[in-house]
């Protein structure tokens, strides 16, 4: 047999050379395109470059940027900066460029959630074979594999739980302070890939710690535990203080305020048939389930795969009593009932029962005691109630009113990566008992087949969403050429998708507009006089701003165009040139077919009334 670090040397290589297949053809356009349409991708490719640039070459923070939201500037604690990416990327990003930065820590997120969870599984007792099956499990499946095409970057940063509940599994054995601090670096790294994850893993931690430390060894053992979660603790938040203080300035000024109603938060709830339904990515059959049944291919595509639930099924019957099995079924467990958000849904809407109006009364003033008089983060129920019908609550309501900080939850579906977790765990677990009293190649040859069936259900190259070549386009290079200025662009609401803050990058020029999480607040008060455009107040604000250049999309106006290219000649602006936007969005075979939908954006660029932004005619005028 190899010795440990050969074996795992050989598990590094296997998932990488796995993710370079299951990702293609992502590094055959290494530094040329993202994954996905012009989206989220192209608003961390811009923070890759900004992160690198204010650090390396400016000697600054990166966490405010003068040239968005311009002239207010763009704090950056007002969205996900992601630093492990962002920050441990610019090593790549001084070397190749931001564009395959972007990539290979994408690429790279593959092999580390691989890798962890084998080392997890190799930990709790499972042999080699059976780690890899489980760890292809967790790093290929369609939750990952659609935020990678969605462009959420830092989503993809799942690899550290499995490295997080290895540390704890660790501490809980044999407490001691090296332990202790692997537990907080891991769930700092966890945190800074996302804030979600920050919530998400460390519920998910203290739930693993209480069920596994049920009964109490010893006394002994339970204050050496202590400590050794305590130093975690404490290193968890020298990680993460430094970008979280930042996020918590923003949020006492009242900038990064959360006041969704429960309608919207209530959207983002995952149904129980989206574990179930087969991979909707998949070349041969997605199209016909993506026609057959309506689901947010952003966030709800959370199949956990017909073979790794049969191999699943098998461990958990066979190694049930061990201790770490259960723990890992209770935090699974947890985060199904979570995943579902605040309310039971099918099919992506809120189901409903018809009742009595003396029932639905009742019913109503019942929530509206709990959710505007009992809660500690109070929501109005209107947005919910309907005449006749009553919701059906989840246990995620009760987590969203009453825990703190819950209500910054918006998109509860993510909470499935964990039962995507402990399906990847129990499966191992079950190649486990397959291989068992097996001869070695009986054994290999088994596994071989196993893998093969997990990544043939989980297969959706080549890219389902596509690529964005990552280019300046021609007003932009045009722009680079111009003295430092500051322009804006219209149709405003073109500006409000995360694709329209890379060109900034290209042209050096200020933008009057930016996208993240939270605009600034002194920016929203510009923006609303902006949108009215063209009109004599917006070119007043614009004049007092000191615009000096007017983008306008022809073709994004449509119709509308004669009427606003008048408009703006009476208001006294000149044309100075035009230029013809090249296509830069190629490869897609899913997001077409999809029904244009206000939770997923990309579909309206794609397919719906707004896919003439990605290939516009773009008119510069001068501002008088």
């Amino acid at each position: 047999m190899l010795p440990d670090h050969g074996e795992h040397a050989l598990a590094l290589a296997l998932f990488a050379l796995t993710s370079v297949i299951m990702t293609w053809p992502l590094v055959a356009h290494l530094n040329t395109a993202v994954p996905g349409p012009p989206g989220d991708n192209l608003e961390y490719v811009w923070k890759m470059w900004w992160f690198k640039r204010a650090l390396l070459d400016f000697g600054q923070s990166p966490m405010f940027n003068p040239d968005v939201f311009y002239p207010v500037g763009y704090p950056l604690a007002l969205s996900e900066t992601t630093v492990v990416h962002t920050v441990l990327g610019i090593p790549l990003t001084a070397l190749w460029g931001e564009i395959a930065a972007y990539n290979l820590v994408s690429l790279g997120s593959f092999v580390l959630a691989g890798l962890g969870t084998y080392l997890f599984l190799r930990f709790v007792g499972c042999g080699f074979a059976s780690a890899i099956c489980g760890g292809l499990i967790y790093a290929f499946c369609p939750y990952r594999m659609s935020h990678l095409s969605a462009g959420h970057l830092p989503l993809l940063g799942t690899g550290w739980m499995p490295l997080l509940l290895l540390g704890i599994e660790k501490v809980v054995r044999a407490p001691s302070w090296r332990r202790g601090v692997s537990v907080g670096l891991c769930y700092g790294m966890l945190s800074l890939s996302s804030w979600y994850y920050a919530v998400i893993g460390g519920l998910l931690a203290l739930a693993y710690v209480l069920v596994r430390c049920r009964p109490w060894k010893s006394r002994l053992l339970r204050w050496s535990l202590i400590r050794a979660m305590l130093l975690a603790g404490v290193v968890a938040l020298l990680v993460i203080a430094p970008m979280a203080l930042p996020v918590a300035q923003q949020y006492a000024r009242g900038e990064a305020s959360y006041d969704y109603s429960l309608a919207y938060v209530d959207r983002w709830s995952s149904s129980p048939l989206d574990y179930l339904w087969p991979n909707a990515m998949h070349p041969v059959w997605g199209s016909a389930l993506t026609n057959a049944y309506y689901q947010n291919i952003n966030e709800n595509l959370l199949y956990l795969g017909a073979v790794a639930l049969a191999l699943a099924a098998i461990g958990l019957a066979r190694r049930w009593r061990q201790e770490p099995t259960r723990a890992v079924l209770v935090i699974g467990v947890a985060a199904l009932a979570l995943s579902f958000g605040t309310s039971l849904h099918i099919g992506g809407a809120p189901v409903y029962l018809r009742v009595p109006p003396a029932v639905e009364y009742q019913f109503s003033r019942l929530m509206y005691v709990l959710t505007g008089r009992l809660a500690l983060n109070k929501v109005d129920y209107g947005s919910m109630r309907r005449a006749g019908e009553i919701m059906l609550p989840m246990p995620g309501l009760l987590a969203y009113l009453f825990l703190p900080l819950a209500n910054a939850m918006r998109v509860w579906t993510r909470f499935g990566v964990v039962v995507v977790l402990a399906v990847s765990a129990f499966a191992g677990l079950g190649v486990d008992a397959l291989l068992d009293r097996r001869t070695r190649v009986e054994r290999a040859a088994l596994s071989a087949m196993i893998a093969i069936l997990l990544l043939v259900d989980f297969w959706v190259a080549p890219a389902p969403f596509g690529h964005t070549r990552v280019v300046a386009q021609p007003v932009d290079r045009w722009l680079s050429q111009q003295p430092k200025a500051a322009i804006v662009s219209y149709p405003y609401e073109k500006t409000w998708y995360g694709w329209m803050l890379y060109p900034q990058r290209v042209s050096g020029q200020s933008i009057a507009y930016g996208y993240g999480t939270f605009t600034p607040s002194a920016f929203r008060e510009h923006a609303e006089v902006l949108a009215d455009w063209p009109s004599q107040q917006a070119l007043d604000r614009l004049q007092a701003l000191g615009i000096r250049y007017v983008l306008a999309g022809a073709a994004s106006y449509g119709d509308d165009w004669p009427r606003v290219s008048i408009a703006m000649r009476d208001l006294g602006l000149e044309v100075v040139s035009s230029f013809e936007d090249e296509p830069i969005y190629y490869g897609d075979r899913l997001l077409a077919q999809v029904r244009p939908s206000e939770d997923v954006p990309s579909t309206e660029l794609v397919s719906g009334d707004k896919s003439m932004y990605l290939t516009d005619t773009i008119y510069v005028y001068s501002v008088p």
